[in-house]
């Protein structure tokens, strides 16, 4: 194998501390929008923690079985304690996106790079994900401004008809979440 199994060995744990980290984040967050009323917002951030998870999950395995590198993520700073009502979450979690959108990019620019194009793919198809969910996320924030953050507003466009909560729940439901829901 042509590849230097060290600089690919230290691409993959960064890979790893990056999506560990990018879950751990959406999951925190997604508490915070649950507190302060997005309630779509927290399943669009539970769903993409999830998808950065079973990127962390397959690049763990993929890595030992194909390089035989064993290897384990480690989450970075979680930091969530800004978001604190409706409008610094939507902030936020907008702002932070845009921060995991360039750094995963980046990343799975470096894996290519590296002749390593199968573990960036699932880096590109997140990528992929978040740039449509800030476009959205950015759409939504500029009503909420002009609204004022008027809750009946913000709530409407968060939980009433075609709205981003029912939209979510779906797709969490094909991964495989399930709200517990007494029988």
């Amino acid at each position: 194998m042509r590849a230097d199994i060290a600089q690919l060995e230290s691409l993959l744990q960064k890979t790893l501390n990056l999506m560990e980290t990018a879950s751990c984040w959406s999951r925190k967050a997604a508490k915070k929008a649950h507190i302060v009323g997005l309630q779509g917002e927290k399943r669009r951030l539970r769903y993409l923690s999830r998808e950065a998870r079973y990127i962390v999950d397959w690049t763990e395995h993929y890595s030992y079985d194909l390089l035989k590198i064993d290897i384990c993520a480690t989450p970075g700073s979680v930091d969530v304690s800004t978001l604190v009502c409706t409008g610094t979450t939507m902030k936020g979690i907008i702002s932070k996106l845009w921060t995991i959108y360039d750094a995963v990019h980046q990343t799975a620019n470096e894996l290519v790079t590296a002749k390593f194009r199968d573990f960036a793919t699932p880096l590109y198809s997140y990528t992929s994900k978040l740039f449509c969910i800030i476009g959205e996320l950015q759409r939504a924030e500029n009503e909420y401004v002009m609204a004022d953050y008027e809750y009946h507003h913000v709530s409407r466009y968060q939980v009433s008809w075609y709205n981003v909560h029912d939209e979510y729940e779906d797709k969490e439901e094909c991964q495989g979440y399930q709200d517990h829901k007494s029988v």
